[in-house]
Formats: C-alpha cells, structure tokens, sequence
C-alpha cells in the first residue's frame, strides 16, 4: 500500500513526525473507513445488567457507529451468551424487545434457535444437502470481564488478555472489584467534532494549563507523564499536598506516589480516569465525520471523595475540553492549515494514537483493498 492510500501515514519518529492533514477530519467518506479498520476489531465495553434466566435483552454495539445487532441472553442453566441477532436464513432481526424467551424464532421464515445461539430447527430445508452447518447456527461473540466491567469484539484484532494487559500489570493493586455503578454519574454528550480530535486532545496534557484552570489547581504540573504500551496510553499525575489521592502501594511500579489521577485509554475509544472516588468510564463513539457521542459511565469505590480533587468537577472538565476539541474541528477545515508537527515532550500518546490508526487501516486495506479512499485531498 502507497502512503497515499492512507493519510495517517505517520513517521515512527515522533521528533520528525507531521500530523495527519486537516481534510482527514471532515472528509465524508472517511467514518466508514474508520469503522471497518478501528472499531470493528477493537474491544467494546458492555453496559452492565444481568439478564434473568430464560431472557434475551436485544442491543446495538457502539450504536450510531457499528450498530451491530447483538443478543445478551441467560439459559435456564445460568449460562450467558453474547451473538447476533439477525437469523442466518434471510438475515431478518430475532428479538425487538427484551424479556423471557423459550428460544429465538424468527419471524420472517420461523428457523429456531437456543438462548446459546445453536439452530433447534429450519422449517422448509427438507431435501437441503449439507445442512445444518455451523455456520447456521448463530455467530458468538466473547464475553470477558475485568472486576466488574464487561466486553466484546466482532472480530478482535488482538486477544483480550493483551489489550488489558498494561491495565492489569500496572494498576492491578486498585481495588476494581469495589466499583458500583453509580447511575447518577452516568450521561452522554455530543460533540461536534469529528471523533479523532477527542481522542487526540485527551492523550496529552499539553493543554490543560490552557484550557483547564480548575484541573491545573488539583494535579502538580511537573509530575504529569505518559507511557506507551502497545495499544494503550497511560497518563499520570501528582495530586497536590492535602489533596485526596489514590495511595500507590509498595511493590508497585509507581509506588511513593500520591496521584491525583490516572488516565488510561485503550485502542481505538475507551478512556478510564482512576481518581480517589473511582473511575469514570468514557466510550467515544463516532457518529458522522464531525459528530461524536461521549458515553459516561461513572462508578463509585470512595463516595467520600466525589466532590474534591481531579475528579471533582468533571462535567467542567469536558465542557472545557467540548469547546476547545470543536473549535479545532473548525480550524482544521482551513485551506491554508495542511499538516502540524508533534510537541515531542508532550504529545506522544497522541502520536502513538496516530500511529496505531494507520496500522488498523492497512490491516483493513489488506482485508478489503477498496476500504480505502485513495485519492485524498490537499
């Protein structure tokens, strides 16, 4: 593949490195190409809910972007099951709404399945050779979980365990397995901007001491880092004396520090800010090329802490960030902005991100070589 067939053709260097050209963020025919290269293969994350046996929930995955129909069911043996739920005869949709079901009877044709997803029957395929297959029965998706966060992928690009991995090794020591979901703290937000550009101004902390004067007074300036690790970015940062902080253990690889916040985001959306009081959970979904919906999911391990430190006043936080993120949507439509370098010290999550989208992209060119556009324009 040439470099003009992907325009996040970036330079490993991040010293030498150019970003990608404005017209990649308001380009039409760009979502379609960053869905089937992204988000197909990324890990999605679950909202939580327990299905009662002998129940089907319908759902969409990452809905306004995938709108994948799936199925999250409970087997009277308790067993769940996570897969499509479009029949494998005509592709005509299962179940519309969710309660207790004996199995899945579509309704166009009446081919039956299992809560499992295994066909029971196919009325009308008598004399049908090589039939039943696999393939008939209803796809399954993974079902993993990490403390009480759960997640699925239509087709992983890379195996669960991996994707956590810096996550778990480093973080571990918190204790996920106290989160409560706080309905509450939970909303959505749109932003009109095109997806990338959120992303990219969450993986640095460049300017917070710009756009974040509230942020600026809970974390100390200096001590904000950011690592990589394969298809993560990690943030850190001080909190200031006296502030709430999470207590890093000893043994750890941060261990001393008092953070005021620790900032994960893992490829290509999902954002998990650790602070004092818990997590908030923040899934970006990209709707058109300059709309993207902000999922959050806040959940509570230290209510005591909900109102103080980095994690005091978020909603502030991302109004702060809504602004200035649609405000660069509209900068970059200039005909005179091309291509802007990387501030190394600073701005290596983001090229990290830029770097791991080119990839994905070539890995759906590879697939699928018309997924991409090859004429971009200058």
């Amino acid at each position: 593949m040439s470099d003009r067939e992907t325009p996040f053709a970036v330079h490993p260097d991040v010293r030498r490195a150019e970003t990608p050209p404005g017209w990649v963020y308001s380009d039409s025919g760009w979502p379609r190409e960053i869905v089937r290269g992204a988000f197909v293969g990324g890990w999605h994350h679950l909202d939580p809910g327990s299905v009662p046996r002998g129940e089907a929930r319908p759902f969409l995955l990452a809905e306004g972007c995938l709108d994948e129909p799936l199925l999250r069911t409970c087997s009277q043996d308790g067993s769940t099951w996570i897969g499509s739920n479009v029949c494998t005869h005509r592709g005509a949709r299962l179940c519309d709404q969710a309660g207790p079901v004996p199995e899945l009877r579509c309704k166009y044709h009446g081919r039956a399945f299992a809560l499992d997803g295994s066909l029971l029957r196919a009325p009308g395929f008598d004399g049908a050779l090589d039939f039943p297959r696999p393939e008939d029965s209803l796809p399954s998706l993974p079902l993993e979980t990490f403390g009480p966060l759960e997640f699925t992928s239509l087709s992983p690009a890379e195996p669960f365990a991996d994707w956590i991995a810096p996550v778990r090794n480093r973080f571990g020591w918190c204790p996920w397995d106290r989160l409560e979901l706080d309905p509450a703290g939970s909303k959505s937000f749109h932003v009109e901007a095109n997806w990338a550009l959120y992303v990219e101004n969450y993986l640095e902390g460049f300017h917070i001491p710009f756009v974040h004067p509230g942020l600026r007074s809970a974390i100390e300036g200096p001590t904000y880092r950011t690592s990589l690790h394969g298809s993560t970015v990690l943030q850190l940062a001080d909190a200031k004396a006296g502030d709430p902080a999470l207590e890093v253990p000893i043994g750890s690889e941060d261990a001393g520090s008092r953070l005021a916040g620790i900032y994960i985001w893992l490829f290509p959306g999902l954002m998990l800010n650790l602070y004092p009081f818990g997590l908030s959970l923040n899934r970006v979904v990209p709707e058109s090329v300059d709309r993207t919906r902000i999922e959050y999911r806040r959940y509570v391990w230290a209510p005591e802490h909900l109102d103080s430190g980095a994690g005091g006043d978020l909603d502030q936080v991302e109004l702060e960030d809504q602004s200035i993120v649609q405000e660069v949507q509209r900068g970059v439509r200039s005909r005179l902005y091309t291509r802007g370098r990387y501030a190394p010290k600073h701005e290596s999550g983001t090229h990290h991100f830029h770097r791991l989208l080119d990839a994905s992209l070539r890995r759906a060119a590879k697939v699928d070589p018309g997924v991409i556009d090859q004429a971009p324009r200058t």
